[in-house]
């Protein structure tokens, strides 16, 4: 009986130790900015009519600290961003880089975040209430 008690404990701590370690929770947390990668304008509206206005640019391209506008896959204009309250989890989108006229989109330096599904939402939180909605490209 010593032998068939010893064998049944041996099973069972086994199984409850493989069974601790395949149901434990993952700790893997996003640690990389959600806005990296190129954005497609899809549209802008806002503005006095609610219709936006024609943008100068049909993409953005992000990295950890800059943005590049592109208009028919070229830059039109490179900048500098921070996010608030950080890269992971950012709320807003800060222009750090100087007034340009490449597009009004860098009229306005901060603009808030707000990510649904696939989409950003880039959106000015006064005067014209523009809102730049784009779609993750795939490359």
């Amino acid at each position: 009986m010593g032998v068939y008690h010893i064998m049944k404990n041996a099973i069972f701590i086994s199984f409850l130790t493989i069974l601790t370690f395949a149901c434990s929770k993952s700790n893997d947390t996003q640690t990389t900015n959600p806005l990296s990668g190129t954005w497609n304008l899809v549209s802008v509206t806002g503005g006095i009519a609610g219709k936006g206005y024609p943008a100068n640019f049909d993409a953005i391209k992000f990295d950890d600290q800059s943005f590049d506008l592109v208009k028919s896959k070229s830059s039109i204009y490179k900048g500098t961003y921070s996010t608030t309250p950080d890269q992971v989890n950012p709320t807003a989108f800060n222009i750090t880089s100087s007034e340009e006229s490449a597009d009004y989109f860098l009229l306005r330096k901060t603009k808030t975040i707000h990510f649904e599904k696939d989409k950003l939402i880039l959106s000015d939180p006064c005067c014209d209430l523009y809102n730049y909605e784009f779609t993750k490209s795939l490359n």
